[in-house]
């Protein structure tokens, strides 16, 4: 709505549209399908390759069977990422993950949390 202090308010509507897997405004998960013999780093490797995702310093994180929140890998704080840094070369399996767990990404150039649900063979 405007007002110009003259002799009238404009207002004006508009139709909005929304995009079903929008990473601002959307929680869907995307699928990805791994082996359980791939590494944590594959994945870090296959999500930074796509362009929509336009990540550049992840954060990792998922919650394990047991209901426990856990930071698989940080790469914007250094002692974080030197810490984490080994579980990169951990499979999915000696991480034990299960087939359809989530792993949320954050990242500073993404506003809101990318969920991405494992499937893994």
């Amino acid at each position: 709505m405007m007002f110009n202090n003259v002799d009238s308010i404009y207002t004006f509507t508009f139709a909005s549209e929304r995009k079903e897997n929008c990473l601002a405004c959307s929680r869907c998960s995307h699928d990805l399908a791994f082996f359980e013999s791939d590494k944590l780093q594959v994945f870090l490797d296959k999500i930074g390759e796509e362009t929509e995702f336009n990540l550049q310093k992840p954060t990792l994180t998922t919650i394990s069977s047991s209901g426990e929140n856990r930071t698989l890998y940080m790469s914007n704080l250094a002692s974080m990422e030197e810490a984490l840094r080994p579980n990169l070369e951990k499979t999915f399996k000696e991480l034990e993950f299960e087939s359809g767990q989530e792993v949320v990404v954050t990242d500073p150039g993404v506003k809101m949390p990318v969920h991405f649900k494992l499937h893994l063979t």
